[in-house]
């Protein structure tokens, strides 16, 4: 049987770090107009903050943030997408499409997240997909792989919509991870970023010739990025606003800032006509976050690596009674992670008191993990580095021929030499 044991150690007020400690900020309940808010920590997607961080609510058109890294995903910018007559069908907001137009899929892109255009997320979604019922399947499937709990996509532009399994929203806290997904560990997250900092974008339809090429059409576009955070707020990336009647005022958005990485999501941050509110959540959300979190080193967990015995190791000293000790070492290094003054970190190594030599060359014989209050921050499996084989009958025959040279009484061996 195998027998684990785990060793748990707190660092309390990160006293170890020697971090000098800052004016505590806080947000008061009553300072956050949005119904759902979160702060995510980009790298770990650990909630920093939270207001009904884990209520499912209309979130509009920040559902195009989905819309837009599964095509970049998916498509080249180069593929020409056709408007069908449903999605020249969308409400305002809308690119004013006509039924049959062609246009290049990364204008589409520009057209989505700039002007937030209806059309243009339904035309991309086509394109993608086959239909919007098979792209939308394709969003909540890559929600789900994202660690989304509560969110269910129906359309791609984010309008208000209900089917027969639930209606068309997300939370607060899956809308930040989301964010944080296109920000930073997509594939095409430079792509993502590109996109949606682009201050203005201007593009035609296209008109298909008869040897096969497109030609520019006569429909001009010119989009502009209503993301007014950007020029706010230095430490903006991206970021993406959306209004539906039942949403309200919604909004997501990235920060990078002295290393660290913070997304914060609203919802329902105030309906007509106070169209400011999502902004002045931001502010104080982010004031919160860049007061009070600041990069940590992590502790060396070799220090807390405990010796494993190998039982039946072939030790060099030939030595029938010694089981050698070897130290275990993580596979993956932590390095650092986001902290403030007032978090606990707990490192937890589970490591077998014995192990075979045979089982000790496996991949992994345990796990160190470090949580910060409960949210897990990092873990690695353990391995050995063996220094010995196992026992053979060799190593056995010259094992008893040592212990019978040093059990022999002496005066027998002198004996045996004249």
């Amino acid at each position: 049987m195998r027998i684990s044991c785990v060793f748990i150690l707190l660092l309390w007020g990160m006293c170890s770090f020697s971090v000098e400690a800052a004016e505590v900020q806080t947000i008061n309940p009553g300072e956050i107009h949005a119904l759902s808010a979160a702060l995510m920590d980009g790298d770990t997607k650990r909630t920093l903050y939270a207001k009904e961080g884990d209520a499912k609510r209309a979130n509009a058109s920040t559902t195009k943030i989905m819309t837009c890294i599964l095509a970049l995903e998916q498509c080249n910018g180069d593929e020409v997408v056709e408007v069908s007559e449903y999605a020249a069908s969308m409400p305002n907001v809308q690119l004013g499409m006509e039924p049959g137009e062609h246009y290049y899929l990364k204008d589409l892109l520009y057209s989505l997240m700039l002007e937030s255009h209806n059309d243009s997320a339904v035309a991309i979604a086509e394109h993608v997909a086959g239909s919007v019922e098979q792209f939308s399947a394709q969003m909540n499937q890559k929600a789900a792989e994202l660690g989304c709990s509560n969110t269910y996509f129906i359309t791609p532009n984010g309008l208000d919509a209900t089917d027969e399994t639930s209606s068309h929203g997300t939370t607060a806290e899956d809308l930040a991870r989301i964010m944080a997904y296109c920000a930073w560990d997509s594939p095409v997250s430079e792509q993502f970023l590109a996109i949606t900092q682009t201050p203005s974008h201007s593009f035609t339809n296209l008109i298909l010739q008869e040897d096969g090429s497109y030609v520019s059409g006569a429909h001009a576009a010119s989009c502009a990025n209503h993301n007014s955070y950007l020029s706010k707020n230095a430490a903006c990336i991206s970021g993406k606003t959306g209004f539906t009647s039942d949403a309200g005022y919604c909004y997501v958005s990235a920060f990078e800032s002295a290393g660290r990485k913070f997304t914060i999501a609203l919802l329902a941050s105030g309906w007509p006509n106070n169209k400011n509110y999502k902004w002045q959540d931001c502010d104080r959300i982010y004031a919160y976050a860049d007061a009070n979190y600041k990069m940590r080193t992590a502790p060396d967990v070799m220090g807390h690596m405990k010796p494993v015995a190998l039982l039946e190791a072939a030790n060099p000293s030939f030595d029938l009674a010694e089981q050698m000790q070897v130290t275990p070492y993580p596979l993956e290094a932590p390095g650092q992670f986001l902290m403030a003054d007032w978090e606990t970190l707990t490192i937890k190594v589970a490591l077998p008191r014995t192990i075979s030599v045979e089982r000790a060359g496996e991949s992994s014989i345990g796990q160190v993990s470090m949580a910060i209050d409960e949210q897990t921050v990092y873990s690695s499996d353990v391995a050995l580095q063996i220094p010995v084989g196992t026992r053979t009958k060799t190593w056995y025959f010259q094992a008893v021929c040592k212990k019978w040279m040093m059990d022999f009484p002496k005066e027998t061996v002198a004996f045996g030499i004249f």
